[in-house]
């Protein structure tokens, strides 16, 4: 008897261990069983977990967000110091909390270069903990300065406070580096996906503040950034928006509903008609200045149509109710800000003046096209543009796992940013 039930939850747990890790993966996607194990256990820790609490009647993922928020403890040292190889600290610049590493062969009075990373997560989780070893990562490979910054998140602190604390932290920065130890002429930003929008928007601030006299930044490296709140429906939301979990349309949409301040108890609706374009006026896309913004023609041709071998099931993304033009209830809260360029960089009038920038694009990730038409703007712009196109998929480059389980791609990638930060320090 006993035997039978070991077999029977054996089967069980098999069966149930093979369905979350199991996620049909587009063609030509690298390192495609890493992505597996990645997305497979995210939605068995993660996703699963969230949708029970829903049928439970607990509420949505989006309704319980702040339970995936955590704060620093700021108690415990750095899991990083222990590697030995860089001196890591946790520190506040700016009234924030903030990680510094440093390399440790420093001359006594040497000035070095410095970096300003700003991490993703949506604007609504993450923390300089989450992302010790990835921005440790960096700072081994560049021997910079290196300063992660752990600005609030939304809900409770939506747009504009993110962007503000990272801007006053780089002000800082740019203002005080001898204290820190760094030469304030040679200092750059980057950061991912979120982190990536938090990264133009303040030097798009830094280009404009002309009365400051802080020494401009020399470079940005923009990782599969998140730059505008338009349009969901370019045709890498279209390929990718249903079979690549993280993020998905509705998640994207979502993220910049929290980054918006919307009423986080409508974030389920809100969400539902930013996904299908519902948000905005149909003019707004189709003969605005902003629609010159995201021209399709302004892609590589290959990106311009959504690619059929890609997508997973086409019919999963028609929109459910074509009748409808837009909601404008929700337009006139978020008007204002979705042409904000700190808000929204894609939406900027002007991107001449901003530093050298190294746009890391990833085929497989819905951001695809944000990254892709702000390449080209910046290069019309007259801005020194490099782009890194890899065939890999949203977050593959963090850093969370041993190293063994860390993507070919990723590797590959981070090697591209260091190359390029060296080069333009």
């Amino acid at each position: 008897m006993i035997l039978r039930v070991v077999a029977i939850a054996t089967t069980v747990f098999v069966v149930l261990f093979a369905y979350a890790f199991y996620t049909p993966l587009p063609a030509g996607l690298e390192d495609r069983y890493r992505a597996m194990l990645v997305i497979g256990l995210s939605k068995m820790f993660v996703v699963k977990p969230f949708q029970l609490a829903e049928w439970l009647g607990y509420g949505s993922v989006f309704e319980n967000v702040e339970m995936l928020q955590q704060e620093v403890d700021l108690s415990v040292p750095p899991m990083t110091a222990s590697f030995g190889d860089l001196d890591v600290s946790r520190d506040k610049i700016a009234g924030l909390d903030v990680m510094i590493y440093r390399p440790k062969d420093v001359l006594p009075g040497e000035l070095l270069p410095g970096l300003l990373f700003f991490h993703g997560g949506g604007w609504i989780i993450g923390n300089i903990d989450m992302y010790d070893w990835t921005v440790h990562d960096f700072a081994n490979c560049t021997r910079k300065v290196t300063i992660s910054v752990n600005y609030r998140l939304a809900p409770k602190n939506p747009f504009p406070a993110p962007f503000q604390d990272c801007f006053d932290v780089t002000s800082h920065v740019l203002k005080h580096g001898k204290k820190l130890g760094i030469d304030v002429n040679r200092v750059g930003v980057a950061g991912d996906s979120s982190g990536g929008t938090l990264a133009v928007a303040v030097a798009l601030k830094l280009r404009d503040e002309k009365d400051s006299k802080l020494p401009p930044l020399k470079y940005q490296v923009l990782i599969y950034p998140a730059l505008q709140a338009h349009d969901f429906r370019l045709p890498s939301y279209l390929e990718l928006g249903e079979i690549m979990l993280f993020p998905s349309s509705l998640q994207m949409a979502a993220n910049w509903a929290f980054y918006l301040g919307l009423d986080p108890t409508k974030i389920n609706k809100y969400a539902a008609l930013m996904k299908y374009n519902h948000h905005v006026p149909p003019h707004l896309l189709t003969d605005s200045k902003y629609a010159k913004y995201l021209d399709l023609k302004n892609l590589p041709e290959e990106f311009r149509k959504p690619r059929p071998e890609v997508m997973d099931n086409i019919a999963t993304l028609k929109d459910p109710d074509e009748t409808v033009s837009y909601d404008t209830e929700l337009y006139d809260q978020i008007k204002e800000k979705i042409t904000n360029p700190l808000f929204a960089p894609l939406m900027a009038d002007d991107l001449s003046g901003l530093p050298s920038t190294l746009l890391l694009i990833v085929e497989f990730d819905v951001l695809r096209d944000d990254g892709l038409l702000f390449a080209h703007r910046l290069r019309e712009a007259g801005v020194k543009t490099d782009v890194y196109l890899s065939k890999g998929h949203h977050a593959e480059f963090l850093h969370l796992l041993p190293q063994y389980w860390h993507s070919k791609t990723a590797e590959r990638s981070l090697n591209a940013m260091c190359k390029f930060i060296k080069e333009n320090e």
